[in-house]
C-alpha cells in the first residue's frame, strides 16, 4: 500500500475544518480534539500545528467562541455557525 502524504499546514486546516463539521454532526454539543479528529496523520503533523490551525480557523471566524486551545498543542473546538455556512457554501459549488 502506498504511503499517504501529510497534509501541508493548509490541508489541514481545510481537513480540520472538514471533520469538525462531521464530528459536529454526531455530537454537536461535544468539544472535538484536533489531535484525535486527525489521528490518521498523527505521527505526520507538527504538534504545534494544532495551535496555529486553531488560531486561523478562529480568525476565519469558524469555531464556536467557547473553543479552547490546551497544553501539548492540542485543541478542543466545534464549529461556529458561520463555520458550518462556510462548508454548506463549499459543498454547494
Amino acid at each position: 500500500m502506498a504511503a499517504v502524504d501529510p497534509p501541508t499546514f493548509d490541508e489541514l486546516v481545510d481537513l480540520l475544518r472538514d471533520r469538525l463539521g462531521i464530528a459536529d454532526a454526531v455530537s454537536p454539543s461535544e468539544f472535538h480534539s484536533f489531535k484525535t479528529l486527525m489521528g490518521d496523520y498523527a505521527e505526520e503533523i507538527p504538534d504545534h500545528w494544532y495551535h496555529e490551525a486553531f488560531d486561523e480557523l478562529e480568525a476565519q471566524g469558524h469555531l464556536d467562541r467557547a473553543s479552547v486551545k490546551a497544553g501539548g498543542f492540542e485543541a478542543h473546538a466545534r464549529l461556529s455557525a458561520d463555520g458550518r455556512l462556510y462548508l454548506r457554501s463549499q459543498s454547494e459549488s
